[in-house]
């Protein structure tokens, strides 16, 4: 497991949140995150442009936020692909265990949906439980922002009635990120549903509120709705890879022993680099044969 730590001292002062909750009064649940360090955690392996974060890092949000809709156990990853093969897969559990990877491809220079807006393509969701059946859902992108692309989702195969809101904005040389998700809880009226829709949007679209600190921006929301957030638990989301040198070998038994074998007679050993945290991993002639006893 790989744990990417930032610059320690700064981590002591700052670290990301995910703050869950409940609008008693319309029975809204609500999933606050604010996932700035994470992602530039995985900005930084990857070597990611400033529109690239602000794609990639809207779908950790995302992952996450779909990871809230899903048992204790389970994972639940993300993955899209648009018309210019851009490309993001993340992955994320319900305590905001999260890792990451992205690959560019842009549209012309200086158009808008290079930063903020995704094409047409295909979005595919997993849900699983280690050592068990996963669930996989497919739909087509539409050419919209991310959150528009999730609301979407979430609402063709959950029938939940959500409101998503993202903001990635760039600060002191980091790519700032957070979000929000409201659903309706079975509970929710038709009335409660519109009046949190209607009284959240505009609220969500002012820039500057982001800006606030967690508590400050959920007090004025809440105060806007008139309602008390009746917080149920608080997590610190990180980049956690849980690539080992044990699941790496798999990957050489399941190239078989030729191909294992050719590649040690060419190379001279086999050499694997995990995706997401970019650790290598290297076997040699001697570790590659007991894989096939």
């Amino acid at each position: 497991m790989i744990v990417l730590e930032l610059n320690s001292s700064f981590n002591q002062i700052m670290s990301d949140c995910l703050i869950l909750g409940i609008l008693p009064s319309y029975h809204f649940r609500v999933a606050y995150a604010d996932l700035t360090l994470t992602t530039k955690a995985i900005s930084n392996i990857h070597g990611l442009s400033l529109a690239m974060q602000h794609l990639s890092n809207k779908t950790i949000l995302g992952a996450l936020f779909l990871a809230e809709l899903t048992k204790d156990k389970q994972r639940v990853s993300i993955q899209w692909k648009d018309e210019t093969n851009r490309s993001v897969l993340a992955y994320s559990d319900r305590v905001g265990r999260i890792k990451a990877v992205a690959y560019p491809g842009n549209f012309a220079s200086g158009d808008l949906r290079n930063d903020f807006i995704l094409g047409q393509g295909i979005l595919k969701v997993i849900r699983w439980e280690e050592d068990s059946t996963f669930y996989q859902s497919f739909t087509n992108l539409i050419e919209d922002t991310v959150e528009a692309n999730i609301a979407k989702f979430i609402e063709e195969s959950e029938q939940i009635q959500s409101l998503i809101s993202m903001e990635t904005w760039e600060e002191e040389e980091t790519c700032t990120t957070k979000g929000i998700i409201l659903q309706a809880l079975p509970e929710s009226s038709a009335e409660s549903i519109q009046t949190v829709l209607v009284r959240s949007h505009k609220f969500l679209q002012e820039h500057l509120n982001w800006k606030k600190t967690s508590s400050d921006f959920l007090s004025d929301l809440t105060s806007l709705l008139e309602d008390d957030l009746q917080i149920l638990v608080e997590h610190k989301p990180m980049f956690q890879c849980d690539c080992s040198r044990n699941k790496v070998s798999n990957i050489i038994v399941s190239l078989g022993q030729k191909e294992a074998e050719s590649i040690l007679l060419s190379e001279g050993m086999i050499e694997i680099t995990c995706e997401f945290c970019r650790t290598s991993y290297r076997f040699d002639e001697k570790d590659t044969k007991r894989f096939f006893l």
